[in-house]
């Protein structure tokens, strides 16, 4: 059985005129399951048809009222056992659903597009998230969470920021001001396993391009993730930004792509080292 491919990508207000590029960048990665954020438009079922043809993978959305829409698409041979939307707290939105795949392979899915302005707001909504980190289950959260993690480093170009921008990355106006990490550390006390980070310990990781479509955060940041929990962690084989050419010019995020093992459990003798 082959690893189960996870991706999840922001592909800035709907892709707009790029949906062509973005496709490009989905199907060179080939995931089995696709977490989109910033899937505006989609809520129009001829966009939402478009993209399905493009990425050649059904999609279920997420619908928001901010108009930033989530989704998740999937590859011929999964489906979806039960879904759903969540609304309060959020911003934009957040959506779940209970995947299913050939060789009996299943785990929970959730995406989500965390609050752009407040860390506090940000924070209500990860505390809502962690409902789905239920000990002894397969699921992954991930998407846009628009916050850095616990032990990432802060590139010079962040500090270089309008504090106007900076305001909604920190905790204290201090000097040196303290970033806001409590999302992630909060996710992980609650049982999450940052994937990106286990299997990638001393690689930035960022994902926020800033070099094109001219960006407000014109700044390396780490901003969107996947996170595990500890039953699918054990599982991830691995994880990996993905910056090439399409992905420059396809998004101002890069997607982020993890594999894992959803195969039976092993017996005997086991080698590998999760």
């Amino acid at each position: 059985m082959p690893p189960l491919r996870v991706m999840t990508y922001n592909i800035l207000e709907g892709a707009r005129d790029r949906l062509d590029v973005v496709a490009a960048v989905v199907r060179a990665a080939d995931p089995d399951v696709l977490a989109i954020t910033e899937a505006n438009g989609f809520d129009d079922p001829k966009r939402m048809a478009a993209a399905e043809g493009a990425f050649r993978m059904k999609g279920v959305l997420g619908a928001a009222e901010s108009g930033f829409h989530v989704a998740l698409f999937l590859k011929p041979g999964w489906k979806v056992e039960a879904s759903g939307s969540e609304f309060y707290p959020f911003f934009h939105a957040a959506l779940w659903a209970k995947l299913h795949g050939d060789g009996d392979r299943e785990f929970t899915a959730v995406v989500a597009h965390l609050n752009p302005f407040s860390p506090d707001e940000r924070l209500a909504e990860i505390r809502a998230l962690c409902r789905h980190a239920m000990p002894g289950e397969k699921s992954l959260l991930m998407g846009d969470f628009n916050c850095m993690a616990p032990g990432d480093a802060i590139d010079a170009s962040v500090l270089e920021l309008p504090r106007n921008i900076l305001a909604r990355f920190i905790k204290e106006a201090a000097d040196p001001v303290e970033f806001d990490r409590r999302e992630i550390a909060l996710a992980e006390w609650a049982g999450f396993v940052d994937v990106y980070r286990k299997l990638n310990p001393k690689k930035p990781g960022w994902t926020l391009m800033t070099t094109r479509f001219g960006a407000a955060l014109r700044a390396r940041m780490r901003i969107d993730y996947m996170l595990a929990t500890e039953r699918m962690a054990k599982r991830a084989l691995s994880a990996e930004v993905i910056e090439t050419d399409e992905s420059r010019r396809a998004s101002d995020h890069y997607p982020v792509l993890a594999t894992f093992d959803l195969g039976p459990p092993r017996t005997g003798r086991v080698t590998a080292k999760f």
